[in-house]
């Protein structure tokens, strides 16, 4: 019976230590981790370990879960659990398990990443039949089954995540009857899974038949189909196809025409301006692409002269600087001034100015001549002035000649 509780609560319901863990939602402990029964130190130790005594008796299927777990992880369950689990199994504990209890390990079971070793497992414990009364590793694909996982894998690797389980279900039970998995499948409660299991095949079929038709007559078509067809009708094919040329055109698809998309000429078109920032460049790199793959463009001289017409029209120029105006024009309009004027030496040979500005020495009066002997100088003429008025003087006659003896007065 499953009731509401506190997490404290809800974590001692739970079946091992290990999943026995909560981080704190609340807003001031957001992230704290909760493990009221230590369960990081058996993960750190790498040990399976029950919450308490009576955990096989109130869940029978724990025990088919401890061997799951065990199996998964590789890791042994602890002494104390290891003797109540042996208990629960010798006092036949597993026939109180419930169907739906069935379904859901059954169902984990497509999840796993090596289903082939946990099948192999619970068949060695017991628990196999539990889970269906005919269910035996002879009846399991187990080849068909390391190939699935191996291209799961690989197509990982290529950044492909298809879901396995389908396909894993598929082929652990290849060699059981119609009614036994029509009954195994009415246990199972995720119904989706059930549904993919059931159109698996046909799904499959349609998609060899595309890749057989005019839809993939060329290597670029037979991309498009691929790679629009769902990642887990791929995998499955590519592990259960007949037919060579699908077999070969799926191998294709992962390995030799990927290595085409290295010959596209990245450089030159980023040269051209064909970068990711142009919205045409998905088209234009696909288009590219595809005749690459198709051999309708063999080298990288035919590459760049089909690119040159997609080429966008270069940048315009940049716009002229804003004229300046107001004080800013005039400042460096004086500032232009200043530095188209040649510098003058002064007296001492140096250049004048401030700041590095030359400026123009002030003009120097040139040196009076000297006078010539024998010759009399024309006198400079007189700044004219304001004429005064001259006082009244008497006439003089003319200079009297002085007498021989007398001095000239």
């Amino acid at each position: 019976m499953v009731a509401p509780a506190t997490i404290i609560e809800d974590l001692r319901r739970r079946d091992f230590t290990v999943n026995a863990m909560a981080l704190s939602l609340n807003p001031g402990s957001r992230g704290l981790l909760m493990d009221p029964f230590n369960g990081a130190a058996d993960i750190e130790a790498k040990v399976i370990r029950v919450l308490h005594n009576y955990a096989f008796v109130e869940d029978p299927s724990r025990l088919i879960r401890a061997s799951r777990f065990a199996a998964r992880f590789h890791w042994p369950l602890e002494e104390r659990t290891q003797a109540r689990y042996d208990s629960a199994k010798e006092n036949n504990y597993i026939e109180h398990i419930t169907s739906k209890a069935i379904g859901h390990e059954i169902e984990q079971l497509a999840y796993e990443d090596d289903p082939l070793h946990i099948v192999r497992v619970l068949e060695k414990e017991g628990w196999l039949k539990v889970l269906s009364d005919h269910w035996t590793t002879a009846k399991v694909d187990t080849n068909g089954l390391s190939t699935l996982m191996k291209t799961r894998q690989q197509m990982n690797e290529l950044g492909y995540q298809p879901d396995p389980a389908p396909a894993v279900m598929y082929f652990l039970t290849s060699r059981m009857s119609d009614k036994e998995v029509a009954d195994m499948r009415r246990l199972i409660p995720r119904k989706t899974l059930v549904e993919a299991w059931k159109d698996l095949e046909d799904n499959a079929k349609d998609l060899a038949k595309k890749l057989t038709g005019k839809e993939s007559a060329t290597p670029s078509r037979t991309w498009q189909v691929l790679s629009h067809a769902r990642p887990e009708m791929t995998l499955f094919l590519a592990v259960t196809a007949k037919q060579q040329a699908v077999v070969q055109k799926i191998k294709n698809f992962f390995t030799k025409w990927r290595q085409v998309q290295q010959k596209i000429p990245l450089p030159e078109m980023t040269e051209l301006h064909i970068t990711p920032q142009l919205p045409e460049y998905p088209k234009i790199a696909n288009d590219v692409f595809m005749l690459l793959l198709d051999g309708k463009l063999r080298s990288r001289t035919e590459t760049v002269k089909f690119l040159k017409p997609l080429a966008p029209p270069p940048p315009p120029p940049p716009p002229p600087p804003p004229v300046k105006r107001g004080r800013a024009a005039k400042a460096a309009a004086a500032a232009a001034s200043e530095a188209a004027t040649p510098a003058v030496a002064g007296p001492t040979g140096k250049k004048k100015g401030k700041a590095g500005a030359a400026v123009a020495a002030p003009p120097v009066a040139p040196a009076p001549k000297p006078e010539l002997k024998g010759k009399a100088s024309a006198p400079p003429k007189p700044t004219p002035a304001k004429t005064l008025p001259k006082p009244a003087a008497k006439a003089a006659g003319p200079p009297k000649k002085a007498k021989n003896g007398e001095k000239k007065r």
